[in-house]
């Protein structure tokens, strides 16, 4: 069994992304022609968002814009996470001391997420795109977060991923995972050189702390000509840094140690 999102949903969050990339108003045509979409379906969509208050359409030029209603949905987001908790300053100070790609990570049900992102402008990267989700299972944070939790947590992540088509083939195997595991639970972090791309590598160490319990991870990003030689003095300054963070902002949330309630809803379906 494959998970599928809802096509009506995922469609209308696509059309906001491709606007986020062209920044600029669109037709009808470069819409669904940029998203493989039938024109049928792509009009009654882009009427909808209009009659929502989400898409202005302008008559003259026959064009889309998102409005300001669309920023206003997550407008709150930024002072209320990043501001208020203090991760701001987490990535600022990290990005200062090392100059390489630093991202705040979540879990997201059986996914990572980057929720928060700092770029260098030097050559040396491949930054994933912000808000941008990878299988737990295939990504350094995921490992990281993995090794926070119990072994039979993770069997079950590693079983629900499979049963639902999302690592096809079983590209990785479990003893793999533990192997992960067992070495990131005795050193602290997980370093992932040339996964999943060729030359680029991670270092992800968790951050000991929840948002509303949801796990976060502390990753820094960059070449492996880089990061390999570097490797002993990134990590050290990773834990000064996160150590720094903690006494500065200090957080009652911590992570739970019982297992996820949606891991054992899912456990009928999966066996």
């Amino acid at each position: 069994m494959k998970r599928r999102p809802v096509k009506s949903a995922s469609r209308t969050f696509e059309v906001l992304e491709l606007f986020r990339d062209r920044r600029k108003p669109l037709r009808l045509n470069e819409i669904y022609s940029a998203l493989g979409y039938p024109q049928s379906s792509t009009t009654n969509l882009l009427k909808s968002m209009v009659i929502e208050g989400y898409l202005n359409y302008n008559r003259a030029t026959r064009t889309y814009l998102p409005t300001l209603q669309v920023a206003s949905l997550g407008s709150w987001i930024f002072s209320h996470i990043a501001l208020a908790n203090g991760y701001q300053w987490l990535i600022e100070e990290l990005f200062r001391l090392t100059d390489e790609t630093v991202v705040l990570v979540t879990q997201n049900d059986l996914f990572i997420q980057y929720m928060m992102m700092r770029v260098p402008h030097h050559p040396h990267k491949r930054p994933p795109n912000p808000g941008e989700m990878r299988l737990m299972l295939d990504a350094s944070s995921g490992m990281a977060l993995m090794s926070q939790m119990r072994d039979r947590e993770i069997d079950k992540i590693y079983r629900y991923s499979n049963y639902y088509g999302l690592n096809p083939g079983q590209q990785i195997s479990l003893p793999d995972v533990m192997q992960h595991i067992r070495w990131i639970r005795h050193t602290g972090y997980c370093y992932w050189p040339d996964h999943p791309v060729p030359g680029i590598g991670s270092i992800a160490m968790p951050l000991g702390e929840t948002l509303h319990g949801i796990p976060l991870v502390l990753g820094i990003g960059g070449t492996t000509e880089r990061l390999s030689p570097r490797r002993a003095e990134l990590v050290e300054i990773m834990r000064d840094t996160i150590a720094e963070f903690r006494r500065r902002y200090p957080h009652e949330d911590r992570p739970s140690s019982e297992p996820d309630d949606y891991l054992d809803e899912l456990a009928v379906a999966a066996e």
